[in-house]
């Protein structure tokens, strides 16, 4: 099942390795602590810095790079995540994504066939898209539509905070499987993963502030 094996995944990583603000979130999945931010990384979220935590990992017989950035954005928590929830504002609020098509809805999950890349290589894949609480919204390849990449699954979490601002939380891990396209773009791709939130609070602000007016 691969709703399972993405929330198995996801649980693992958080109760190991993923720091979350104490006060909104005071332990990990599993019922680890959570180590919280530093004073540091507190003052760079709210000062509109993003702070990322990189992650190398194997798991099931695959090499997954990603990891979790968080950022603090000047919109509210439902204004994110209606941005997030539709697909046709990727190509705008993600990074190095060409196209995202919305392929079907049924029985609260969505697939979307996404293109990511550069000038040099794309990756045509399709992920499952379920909306796992009113905070998140998690993802993971659909292994039955053709893919170009090994495995991929992560979430978006929106967090509200005072005075109208949000903490986006977005964590990710994709498996790029053997060859040269590994060897040439594996870090490449880690580092546009853990820059996902910063571009989500490009798109997102103008929008609010429009709104707001």
């Amino acid at each position: 099942m691969r709703h399972a094996a993405a929330s198995s995944l996801w649980s693992c990583v958080l109760a190991l390795s993923l720091a979350v603000p104490a006060a909104a979130e005071p332990k990990a999945r599993g019922g680890h602590a959570a180590a919280p931010f530093s004073a540091q990384e507190r003052d760079t979220l709210h000062a509109g810095g993003m702070i990322s935590r990189a992650l190398r990992f194997q798991h099931d017989g695959g090499r997954y790079v990603g990891g979790v950035s968080y950022q603090v954005v000047d919109a509210r928590p439902e204004l994110v995540l209606a941005a997030l929830s539709d697909v046709s504002n990727w190509p705008e609020a993600l990074p190095r994504t060409k196209s995202a098509r919305l392929i079907e809805s049924r029985d609260g999950l969505s697939r979307v066939e996404l293109v990511q890349g550069s000038s040099l290589v794309d990756a045509r894949y399709t992920v499952v898209l379920d909306r796992a609480d009113a905070e998140t919204i998690r993802f993971w390849l659909d292994p039955a539509a053709p893919h170009d990449i090994h495995d991929v699954w992560g979430f978006f979490r929106v967090r509200e905070l005072p005075g109208g601002r949000s903490l986006i939380t977005v964590g990710a891990a994709l498996d790029l499987g053997d060859g040269l396209t590994r060897m040439l773009f594996e870090d490449r791709i880690a580092g546009m993963l853990l820059r996902a939130p910063h571009k989500i609070r490009q798109f997102v602000e103008p929008r609010a502030l429009a709104l707001s007016r």
